[in-house]
């Protein structure tokens, strides 16, 4: 017996050892990476968002991905469908109330497009209405004295001209829209590639447009092995874990970029003369961004609409943060560029354009609000202190903006 078990004694150490040994050498080479001890639980989070954890929710088999579905003029929304839909899907693959064919004359529809900051502003809270549709109905009368519906025309990763698309597809059936957006849309501001690069999700739901099916299995099967790690109690908290599953992504991404010798990409598609300077691609962006407001707002003139659109709050200005959130945040060196860009959208007001800063929305609030880079905390049944906050701020500049009457006055 002892000529069995000593070395099978013997292989266990040994692997305990070396397992120990790879865990400090990663903890080792990620602490002097990033200059600072960062838990592994704390990194496999920061790959993911509210907004994704929300829809993934405790389907263990499903992921984010799981829920797309590829859409012919806004690139991608999601599905119902088993296993992995979302069962509250409403008919154009938003979250919300249907949308209508036609202008309803028993309701006042606000349309609110965006991103997965709007998404999330606009889903209903503990089984009731949306903050916003709420607060506009207890204290304003709508421009046609029917009740505020509030159709969320937004999702995860959708920016400019997402937004602009999606009104000139519904422009005929709502009264007014509402956008709240720029968190998205600055990561353009300094990029090689045009204003309206597709997000991600796009390639996701399109694999074909950048990668053959081999490659978008691998990545496929990358992304279970990730999910399935950051759920498990041992290897989320692993930084080896973390370490290989990230070598793995990087190795299945340069793969199936060094297979793109096509001459037409999505990347030339949307590619930037390569002779522009930082300042001249910068500047163009912004008109791009300043461009598809202003779309809008024609849009919304000629077919009659009230129209409003807010720069949303981001965590790197104007906001005290606190211990929680300075370890989710992230990074924050996006600050000068993100109030330049803010800065550029209200002289649109000069143009007939409402556009309404929200950089300030937090300035005198320190409590724990942001749960993320860009999205508020809410609880399980979605409420949130930030989030209220900015709807009672939106609907007041809503009220001057449109001349809303306040509620018992005649």
């Amino acid at each position: 017996m002892k000529r069995v078990l000593l070395p099978v004694a013997a292989i266990l150490i040994t692997l305990t050892l070396l397992t120990i040994g790879i865990e400090l050498i990663a903890t080792v080479l990620l602490y002097v990476s990033d200059g600072r001890y960062v838990p592994a639980r704390e990194r496999f989070a920061s790959k993911t968002t509210t907004f994704v954890q929300d829809l993934a929710g405790d389907r263990k088999d499903c992921g984010y991905l799981d829920t797309l579905y590829p859409h012919p003029y806004v690139g991608f929304v999601h599905h119902g469908n088993l296993p992995c839909g979302i069962p509250d899907i409403n008919n154009v693959g938003l979250f919300g109330p249907d949308f209508p064919s036609v202008r309803p004359d028993d309701r006042f529809v606000v349309l609110v497009t965006g991103g997965s900051v709007a998404a999330q502003f606009t889903q209903q809270v503990a089984g009731g209405p949306p903050y916003l549709e709420k607060f506009l109905n207890e204290r304003y009368v709508s421009p046609n004295g029917k009740p505020f519906l509030l159709l969320n025309g937004a999702d995860g990763a959708w920016k400019q001209p997402q937004q602009a698309i999606l009104l000139l597809l519904y422009a005929d059936a709502v009264h007014a829209v509402v956008t709240l957006d720029g968190f998205n849309e600055h990561y353009q501001l300094e990029s090689g590639r045009r204003f309206e690069y597709p997000a991600n999700n796009f390639h996701s739901v399109n694999p074909l447009a950048s990668q053959n099916f081999g490659d978008m299995v691998a990545r496929w099967i990358v992304g279970r092995v990730r999910a399935r790690a950051a759920e498990n109690a041992i290897l989320s908290r692993s930084q080896a874990a973390y370490s290989l599953i990230s070598a793995a992504e990087l190795w299945v991404q340069r793969r199936a970029e060094s297979r793109q010798n096509q001459t037409t990409t999505i990347e030339s598609i949307f590619a930037l003369p390569s002779e522009w300077s930082a300042d001249q691609r910068k500047a163009w962006q912004i008109a791009q961004y300043q461009k598809y407001i202003g779309a809008m707002h024609l849009l919304a003139r000629e077919h009659r609409l009230l129209e409003a659109h807010f720069v949303q709050p981001a965590p790197a200005i104007d906001k005290p943060l606190s211990a929680d959130e300075q370890k989710v945040v992230g990074d924050l060196s996006y600050r000068d560029i993100y109030r330049e860009m803010t800065t550029a959208l209200l002289t649109l007001n000069d143009r007939g354009t409402a556009v309404v800063s929200l950089l300030d929305l937090l300035r005198d609030d320190s409590r724990t609000i942001y749960g993320d880079p860009i999205h508020f905390l809410r609880d399980g049944g979605g409420r949130s202190i930030g989030y209220e906050r900015m709807a009672e701020r939106m609907a007041s500049e809503l009220a001057r903006l449109w001349n809303l009457r306040p509620a018992g006055r005649s």
